[in-house]
């Protein structure tokens, strides 16, 4: 049984210390033949881009051309070797983990990224050039020693790489947004480099292939280095990076896990579209080599469904629902007002609707609202759902659905007048699981109800409570949580199926809700009833949907009073 790669970047490694690889090899040759030579390529984090430019490193490098047939042995591009195959010098350039403190820690890490790269460069091709010592700016570096390359008249080119080109401009959008124009400017360290390698494609760089997460400093860049083309949405190259879901089939069955397994990973990591003509969706590879990694140690499912790795991307939300707050949205006095709308609706329906996917941004003018749900879709928060001519956005999984519900969680106790005990509310819904005890949970969502104020009431609605409820009870790794579940007769409110045998309960609870200025007796009996008899309704399929026993539960809330709860039997 081969040893599961997660986590890990080295091509090479891989394939000599006997780890399982998914083929993805037949898209250097998709690649190599498009027209473009210069091209960008952006993905969400944890989707296997540094090891994709490992791999074309390996492919093009010249110094490879003696291991070629061990480490591609038996892939796609062995057998279909392209006309460029081990033909260039490759230079790497990797902006991550950058210094972003202040600018100019930032540019001296920058130019001590390039010095450190290029002298890798000289040293692994033996070449007869001196770089310039003591040189500050990363555009004068880089040039000098694009100079000295031409002039030693060589006839191999340089395939340029850059990884996580965006990586340092992410990190300062959200809370230092003037030192980010600043270095992408006309006069900035970053729009000067670029320049340069845009010099340099008119002598030694043949070809360019760049890597990063959000296109947010695309417009910034390509007014001065408009070669590139930005190849994300192509439909050809939308399964390139990610697994499908025959690549799923095949790695468990590599690691002897049984297929009832692959429902769990398809709900949990699959559903990314990024072409509207698509045919098939992608699950998030890291999130899978987890699952499988946990599962091969402990035998059964990991209780976190999400990797630590990414279980805080919910900050990255944050920050970017702040940028549109900063830079202001286009046409709307309150950004405030527009923001917190898209996150409703987004919450509440698990997509939103758009025009098109933005182009390019250009941060010296306001920002439409299709600018952050663009940004959103390619950091891997919302995906492609394409119906005719209309496209929506949606949230692609259940892990994604989770961080939402984190991100809503911290803003609930932001707005709370006291604090909020999680731990407190992870033991309710355990008791709900395990003892059958939905008391806790109601007291402890009731509890949270009367922490917030009058003016986060104003607008409250039977869809936010639930989904207060849903975002606090998607907290326990015992269950697996599903708003609007559909039945036969309708929709379940909030339906809670159990992820391991041994928890003793499912659940389902039908919620109703009365604005306390709407409330009479009247209208109360009419609400319990109804929910009643919906559960009643569903009877038949509920009992064909869950494994086990099943608490049903019906809960009416009158403003933040929980004034009926019952279970039905």
């Amino acid at each position: 049984m081969k040893k599961v790669p997660y986590g890990l970047q080295n091509f090479e490694k891989i394939r000599a210390e006997n780890f399982y690889y998914v083929d993805k090899t037949k898209y250097i040759e998709i690649i190599e033949d498009m027209p473009e030579s210069y091209i960008f390529f952006l993905r969400p984090r944890k989707f296997g881009k540094s090891l994709w430019l490992d791999t074309m490193s390996k492919y093009y490098d010249i110094k490879y051309s003696d291991k070629f047939d061990t480490i591609f042995k038996d892939l796609y591009i062995q057998k279909h070797p392209t006309s460029k195959k081990s033909s260039y010098h490759i230079l790497e350039f990797n902006f991550s983990g950058l210094n972003t403190d202040s600018k100019e820690e930032l540019k001296f890490d920058f130019n001590a990224e390039v010095y450190r790269k290029i002298s890798k460069f000289i040293s692994n091709y033996k070449l007869n050039i001196n770089l310039i010592e003591n040189i500050n700016e990363p555009s004068t570096l880089f040039r000098d020693f694009l100079n000295k390359y031409e002039e030693l008249n060589l006839k191999t080119k340089i395939y340029l790489l850059i990884d996580e080109y965006d990586h340092f401009a992410n990190e300062l959008l959200s809370f230092k947004l003037d030192e980010f124009k600043n270095i992408v400017s006309k006069t900035g360290f970053v729009r000067k480099f670029y320049e340069v390698i845009k010099e340099g494609t008119r002598s030694v760089i043949d070809r360019l292939f760049i890597t990063g997460v959000a296109p947010i400093t695309l417009d910034s860049l390509t007014s001065g280095f408009n070669i590139s083309k930005n190849m994300s949405t192509t439909l050809e190259l939308n399964e390139m990076m990610g697994f499908t879901e025959s690549e799923v089939k095949d790695i468990l069955k590599e690691y002897q896990i049984n297929d009832d397994i692959l429902q769990d990973m398809k709900f949990s990591y699959n559903g990314y579209m990024f072409n509207k003509r698509a045919s098939e969706k992608v699950y998030n590879s890291d999130m899978v080599l987890y699952f499988i990694s946990e599962y091969n140690r402990e035998k059964r499912k990991p209780e976190d469904v999400i990797d630590m790795n990414i279980a805080s991307d919910y900050k990255k939300i944050q920050n970017l629902f702040k940028l549109g707050e900063v830079v202001g949205i286009n046409n709307i006095d309150n950004e405030k007002e527009a923001i917190g709308n898209l996150l409703n609706e987004i919450l509440m329906t698990d997509k939103t609707e758009i025009e098109e996917l933005t182009r390019a941004f250009n941060l010296e003018r306001k920002m439409e609202i299709d600018d952050v749900k663009t940004l959103l879709f390619y950091l891997g928060f919302l995906t492609i759902e394409s119906k005719g001519f209309v496209m929506n956005l949606k949230i692609p999984n259940y892990s994604i659905k989770k961080i939402y519900s984190e991100y809503f969680l911290e803003m609930i106790k932001t707005r709370a007048k006291n604090y909020i005990d999680t731990g407190k509310i992870k033991i309710a819904i355990r008791k709900l699981l395990v003892d059958g005890n939905i008391n806790s949970l109601a007291n402890e969502i009731e509890d949270v109800l009367k922490k917030l104020s009058d003016r986060d009431f104003q607008s409250f609605s039977e869809k936010h409570i639930k989904m207060l409820l849903f975002s606090y009870l998607i907290l326990t790794p015992w269950a697996y949580v599903k708003s609007e579940y559909p039945v036969e007769g309708g929709y379940i409110d909030l339906a809670m199926f159990k992820r391991y045998e041994e928890v003793p309960y499912n659940a389902i609870i039908e919620l109703k809700y009365i604005k306390k200025k709407d409330y009479t007796e009247k209208i109360y009996q009419v609400k319990i009833k109804e929910a009643v008899n919906q559960i009643k309704r569903y009877e038949k399929t509920i009992n064909k949907e869950f494994n086990g026993p099943l608490k049903k539960v019906v809960m009416v809330f009158v403003g933040r009073e929980l004034k009926y709860l019952d279970e039905v039997n």
